[in-house]
């Protein structure tokens, strides 16, 4: 299955990425990112469907959801592509 990260998603990976790096020893802003990574590829699994988001806004645009730490994943799987449209902090949600 083919992974496809928005422009805005690979944008919050990056910002999470220099955050983390700001906080912590040189070279762990590349390894959360590479974890967050990790746990998007996790979702790529062939014929499997994911309920919708449980937060109303995200599943009306009928995105999936799924978890990595604190951080929510927007996801939609479409001609087989995985397509992260969004990666959201969620405490912004609930």
């Amino acid at each position: 299955m083919k992974i496809i990260i928005s422009k805005r998603a690979l944008n919050v990976i990056d910002a999470i990425s220099d955050f983390v790096e700001s906080k912590n020893t040189p070279g762990s802003g590349a390894r959360y990112a590479l974890k967050f990574k990790a746990a998007i590829e996790k979702l790529a699994v062939p014929d499997v469907e994911y309920a919708l988001c449980p937060h109303p806004l995200l599943a009306a645009y009928k995105f999936s959801c799924s978890y990595f730490n604190d951080w929510v994943i927007a996801f939609r799987i479409q001609n087989s592509e995985l397509i992260i449209h969004d990666i959201i902090h969620g405490s912004l949600l609930f």
